[in-house]
C-alpha cells in the first residue's frame, strides 16, 4: 500500500495510524483513571455518610437515652431508646437534603418490614456472618440506577436482646406495633443485620464520562494541530525540494542544460542535488567531448 502513496500521502497515514492507538491508549487510561477517581469520590460520600452517622448513634446511646430512660420510665419511645429506629429517621431526614443518599438498616429477621433485606444484602451479612470481611464496599444497580454501597456489620448486643430475644419478653406496645412473626430469637454475638448506606453515582458517572470526553477532545485537538504542522514541515522541507529536483532532472534530461538543482535546506537533500549539479557538470563535459 505505502509504495504507490507519495512521501505526503505516507505520513499522513502513518500519522494517522499513531493518531488511532494514542486514542486507543488515551481512552483506555482515562476511563480507567476516571473509574478510580468515581470510586473514591463514592467511597469518601459513603465513608462520611457512614461515619456521622455512627456518631450520632454513639452520641444517643452515650448521652441522650441513659437519662432518657429515667425521665420516661417503661414508656415506649423507640425514637430515643432503639438505635435502629434512630438513625432511620435520622437518615430519612437527611435524605430529603441529600436525596442521592440512602441509608438501610438492613436484617434478614427484621422487626421492623421496612428493614427486610434484599439478596444482595444478605450476601454481604452472609459475608459477615462467615468473616470473609469486616466492612464491604462496592457497587450495585437498584431499579436500573447505578449505587456505591459501603456496609458495616450489625452484632447482637446485650442492649438489642431485650426487644429481639421473644415476643413474651419485648415492650407489649412494641409487639402490638411490628407482630410476633418476624425479628426474635437473636443471640448475643450473632451477625444480625448490616447497617448499609447507598449513594448514587449516576451523577459522578456522567461527569466522569465528561471528563472522558473532554479528554479525548484536548488530545483529538493537539494531534490535529500537531498534524497540520507536520504536514506543512514535511511538504516544504522534504516534498517540494523533492519535486524540485525531479522537475530539474526531467528538464535536463530533454537537453535543458541551464538549469540547476538549487534547494534551500543544508540536510540530505541538500546534498543529494550537489551530487546531481556534480552529475550534470560531468555530463556536460562528457558531451563536449563526444561534440568534438
Amino acid at each position: 500500500m505505502f509504495k504507490n502513496m507519495n512521501i505526503r500521502k505516507r505520513v499522513f497515514v502513518i500519522l494517522a495510524i499513531v493518531y488511532i492507538f494514542s486514542m486507543i491508549g488515551v481512552v483506555g487510561a482515562g476511563y480507567y483513571l476516571l473509574t478510580e477517581d468515581t470510586r473514591r469520590e463514592a467511597a469518601e460520600k459513603t465513608e462520611l455518610f457512614l461515619r456521622s452517622m455512627n456518631a450520632n448513634q454513639k452520641y444517643m446511646s452515650q448521652y441522650v437515652r441513659p437519662e432518657l430512660n429515667e425521665l420516661i420510665g417503661d414508656e415506649y419511645f423507640p425514637e430515643a431508646s432503639v438505635g435502629a429506629v434512630m438513625l432511620a429517621k435520622t437518615a430519612k431526614i437527611l435524605n430529603t437534603a441529600y436525596p442521592e443518599y440512602l441509608l438501610k438498616i438492613s436484617s434478614p429477621n427484621p422487626l421492623n418490614p421496612d428493614n427486610q433485606s434484599t439478596p444482595f444484602e444478605e450476601k454481604i451479612i452472609a459475608g459477615f456472618d462467615k468473616g470473609e470481611y469486616e466492612e464491604y464496599s462496592g457497587f450495585t444497580e437498584i431499579n436500573g440506577e447505578s449505587f456505591y454501597a459501603s456496609a458495616i456489620p450489625i452484632e447482637a448486643r446485650k442492649g438489642c436482646i431485650w426487644c429481639h430475644d421473644t415476643p413474651e419478653a419485648a415492650h407489649p406496645d412494641m409487639v402490638a406495633e411490628y407482630g410476633t412473626t418476624s425479628g426474635y430469637g437473636y443471640k448475643e454475638g450473632d451477625i444480625v443485620g448490616t447497617r448499609i448506606v447507598y449513594v448514587s453515582t449516576q451523577k459522578i458517572v456522567e461527569l466522569t464520562w465528561k471528563k472522558l470526553a473532554f479528554l479525548s477532545a484536548v488530545v483529538s485537538v493537539l494531534f490535529l494541530v500537531a498534524l497540520i504542522i507536520i504536514d506543512l514541515i514535511i511538504n516544504r522541507s522534504v516534498v517540494k525540494p523533492i519535486e524540485t529536483i525531479v522537475e530539474v532532472a526531467g528538464d535536463i534530461s530533454r537537453g535543458k542544460m541551464d538549469r540547476s538543482f538549487d534547494v534551500d535546506t543544508n540536510d540530505e537533500i541538500k546534498s543529494l542535488a550537489d551530487a546531481f549539479n556534480r552529475m550534470k557538470v560531468s555530463l556536460q563535459k562528457a558531451m563536449d567531448i563526444l561534440r568534438k
